[in-house]
C-alpha cells in the first residue's frame, strides 16, 4: 500500500513477501541494483550508508520533520546500538547520559552481578547507558498512555532533559506536535531471553531511533530507508518488512556484507518465506 505510486517496486515487494521472487541459490534473491551500496569494508561501507540516508547529519536539528522519517534498519540489536552510537556522536549538541538501575530479583546476588547486568542489552529493553542530545530522535519501547499517543513504537524528539524526566515531542501520527513527559519505568526481561538469573531494569522506556531492528520497524512508514545486512535476515518475512517501509525504490539503500571472504557478491541476500504458512492463511 505504501508503494502504490511506484508499481514496479510494489510488484517486487509482493513477490518478495509471497516468496515468488526468483531464487539465485540457497534461498537468496537479487536486490534491485539501484538500491545497492557497494561493500568495501565494515566501517567505510557503514559510513557510506549513513551518508546516503541522513545526508549531512548536522542539518538534522534544522529540519526535524524532514529528517525524522529516515532510519537504518538491521536484523539484530547489537548493530542497532553500534549505528545509534555512531550517529549520536556526530549529532550536534551537548550529550546527556542516563544510566539504568539494574537489580537482581534475588537480592543476595546484587553485589556480585551488577556490572554484568549493566552490560546486557536484551530485546525490548533500553540500554544501560542512554546517550541523548537535544532534538535527537527516539522511539518508545512500551505502551505508556495509548489514549495520548504514547504507544510502543511511537517516534519522538527530545526537547529537554531533567534528572528524572525527559521532555519530548511526538513527531508522527495523530498526536504529532504534542509535548509529553517520560518517566523511568521498571522492565522485566522476557522469560525466553537467555539470562542466567532474573533481574529488573529501571530506565526511561526509549532508545535512539536513527537505527532500529527490522522487527521494531513493523508498522512504520519512512521517507528514506537504509537496510544494513551484516548477516542475512533470520525469520519469516523480515526482508519484506524492511524493504516495504518506503514508498518508492529510489528511497531505499541496501548494504549487504558478503557472507564469506570467497563470496564477494553484495547484490543478493537471503529471503526467508514459509510459503506453506501463507497457504494455510489463505
Amino acid at each position: 500500500m505504501r508503494a502504490q505510486l511506484d508499481p514496479t517496486f510494489s510488484d517486487y515487494l509482493l513477490r518478495v513477501g509471497n516468496g515468488t521472487e526468483q531464487i539465485v541459490t540457497d534461498d537468496t534473491i537479487n536486490l534491485p541494483i539501484t538500491m545497492i551500496l557497494p561493500y568495501i569494508d565494515d566501517m567505510n561501507s557503514l559510513n557510506a550508508l549513513i551518508d546516503a540516508i541522513f545526508l549531512n547529519i548536522n542539518d538534522y536539528p534544522r529540519n526535524l520533520h524532514l529528517m525524522i522519517n529516515r532510519a537504518i534498519l538491521t536484523p539484530k540489536n547489537d548493530c542497532v546500538g553500534e549505528i545509534n552510537n555512531l550517529l549520536i556522536k556526530k549529532f550536534l549538541g551537548e550529550v546527556t547520559r542516563y544510566y539504568s538501575f539494574d537489580k537482581t530479583i534475588d537480592r543476595t546476588e546484587q553485589g556480585l552481578q551488577e556490572d554484568f547486568l549493566n552490560s546486557l542489552t536484551l530485546n525490548g529493553l533500553p540500554p544501560h547507558e542512554l546517550m541523548l542530545k537535544p532534538n535527537c530522535p527516539i522511539i518508545l519501547l512500551r505502551n505508556i498512555d495509548p489514549s495520548q499517543g504514547l504507544c510502543n513504537g511511537t517516534r519522538l524528539i527530545c526537547r529537554q532533559f531533567k534528572p528524572n524526566v525527559i521532555d519530548a515531542e511526538i513527531v508522527v501520527g495523530h498526536y504529532r506536535g504534542k509535548r509529553v513527559f517520560l518517566p523511568r519505568i521498571p522492565f522485566l526481561p522476557l522469560q525466553n531471553e537467555k539470562q542466567p538469573f532474573p533481574f529488573k531494569r529501571t530506565e526511561f522506556p526509549i532508545r535512539l531511533s536513527f537505527a532500529m531492528t527490522i522487527n521494531k520497524a513493523q508498522g512504520q512508514t519512512l521517507d528514506y530507508v537504509g537496510i544494513y545486512l551484516p548477516q542475512p535476515v533470520f525469520s519469516h518475512g523480515q526482508l519484506y518488512v524492511a524493504l516495504s517501509r518506503a514508498k518508492t525504490a529510489n528511497f531505499v539503500k541496501v548494504l549487504v556484507r558478503p557472507t564469506s571472504i570467497d563470496d564477494s557478491n553484495d547484490t543478493c541476500t537471503k529471503n526467508i518465506v514459509y510459503r506453506e504458512l501463507l497457504a494455510l492463511v489463505n
